[in-house]
C-alpha cells in the first residue's frame, strides 16, 4: 500500500505544479528562466482562449501577410496543451527511439575505445560537457520560441478583439 500512496502522492504533486504554471499570478520563477516563459505563454494563450469566445470568427480578422489566425489560434493552444500534457506523439517517439540507438552505438564504441586508452573518466566529462552545452542551446532557442508565440497570441487576441468591436 505505501508505494501505491506514492504514486498517488507524486502524481498528486506534479498536477499541483502544472496547475500552479497554468494560473499563478505570482511570479516564483527568475525572470531569466525558462519556466517564467513557459508560466507567460501558457497564461497569454489561457487568456486568449477566454477572449475569443467564438473561434470561428477568427476567419474574419484581417490578415496582413501573417498565417491564418483560426489555424493559429489552434496551434497555440494545441502547444500549450502538449507542454502541459505532453502526448507522446509517435514520430516523436520513433524519433527518439533513433536517437537513443544512435547514442548507444556512439557510446558503445566510445566505451570500447576509452576501456583501450584507460581515459574512461576523461571521455565520459567530455560527454556530459557536451550535453551540458547543448542543453544550453536548445534551452535558448525554447525562450525564444516560447517569447515569439508569447507575442503571437498575445497579437491574435488583440486582432480579436479589435474584430469584434471590444475594448484592448
Amino acid at each position: 500500500m505505501p508505494f501505491s500512496t506514492n504514486i498517488s502522492s507524486n502524481l498528486e504533486n506534479s498536477r499541483n505544479s502544472l496547475r500552479r504554471i497554468a494560473r499563478h499570478d505570482d511570479t516564483e520563477f527568475s525572470k531569466q528562466s525558462i519556466l517564467n516563459d513557459m508560466e507567460k505563454f501558457v497564461k497569454m494563450v489561457n487568456t486568449m482562449d477566454e477572449t475569443v469566445l467564438v473561434p470561428s470568427r477568427l476567419m474574419d480578422v484581417q490578415r496582413d501577410g501573417e498565417d491564418d489566425p483560426f489555424n493559429l489560434y489552434a496551434m497555440l493552444n494545441d502547444l500549450k496543451n502538449e507542454l502541459l500534457w505532453s502526448r507522446g506523439d509517435t514520430e516523436e517517439h520513433q524519433e527518439r527511439g533513433r536517437r537513443v540507438s544512435d547514442v548507444s552505438d556512439t557510446e558503445s564504441d566510445a566505451s570500447s575505445a576509452a576501456g583501450d586508452s584507460g581515459i574512461e573518466g576523461e571521455e565520459e566529462r567530455e560527454s556530459a560537457a557536451r550535453a551540458a552545452a547543448a542543453c544550453r542551446r536548445h534551452l535558448r532557442g525554447l525562450r525564444r520560441s516560447l517569447r515569439q508565440l508569447t507575442a503571437a497570441a498575445q497579437h491574435l487576441t488583440r486582432s480579436y478583439q479589435e474584430e469584434v468591436g471590444a475594448p484592448v
